[in-house]
């Protein structure tokens, strides 16, 4: 054997793994393909052969590049949804602000639900003068006791008396501060044109 021939021996097969890693993986449905693949076996990978490597190169590259950058751009989206998802947790309604009603289902269940036309009222009272009931004589009534004790605990502030302090605080302001006035002193332009008209 002559001393070249391992150093050649390596140089084609190199060439030969490279080939192959530069070979683009094609599906191959039922039937192995399309009518020119079934006319000319194989011609994809025959142009492909005939490819400059230089070619090849950048299509491989560029296909690669692709699809990292759609990759990436997944991850960056996934990371916005997922920290949107943590946050969900935090915007559930709270008991705090639930309604201030009791559903005709609850009412049936303690007994307090009363069955009647639209202008017969409970304990017998349809409006009438002298046939009325007050109900908010009682207004612990669609509650238990444990209930009104834990909805005590949330009452909000009368607005009313929130909107009188904003109030007395707009009016404390103005009394206390000083607006500046701003008036419109013509009074050297006036000067000006007589003294042009006494000149002239």
């Amino acid at each position: 054997l002559k001393c070249g021939f391992w150093p050649k021996l390596l140089q084609q097969s190199i060439a030969t793994q490279w080939n192959k890693m530069m070979l683009r993986s094609r599906i191959l449905r039922a039937g192995g393909g399309g009518i020119v693949d079934k006319m000319i076996p194989g011609y994809k990978d025959k142009i492909w052969a005939r490819v400059p490597g230089g070619l090849k190169e950048f299509l491989v590259k560029s296909e690669n590049s692709k699809f990292e950058k759609a990759i990436a751009k997944h991850q960056s989206w996934q990371s916005k949804l997922l920290s949107y998802k943590a946050m969900e947790s935090s915007m559930a309604p709270s008991t705090k602000f639930r309604k201030m009603a009791v559903d005709w289902r609850r009412q049936i269940e303690r007994g307090t639900m009363h069955y009647g036309r639209w202008y017969e009222g409970p304990n017998g009272s349809d409006y009438r003068p002298g046939n009325t009931f007050d109900r908010m004589k009682n207004v612990e009534a669609p509650f238990t006791e444990a209930e009104w004790q834990e909805r005590k605990q949330y009452r909000s502030w009368d607005l009313v008396k929130f909107s009188y302090s904003l109030l007395g605080l707009f009016l404390l302001y103005r009394v206390t501060n000083e607006w500046p006035v701003v008036w419109c002193d013509d009074r050297a332009a006036l000067c000006q044109q007589q003294a042009i008209e006494q000149d002239a």
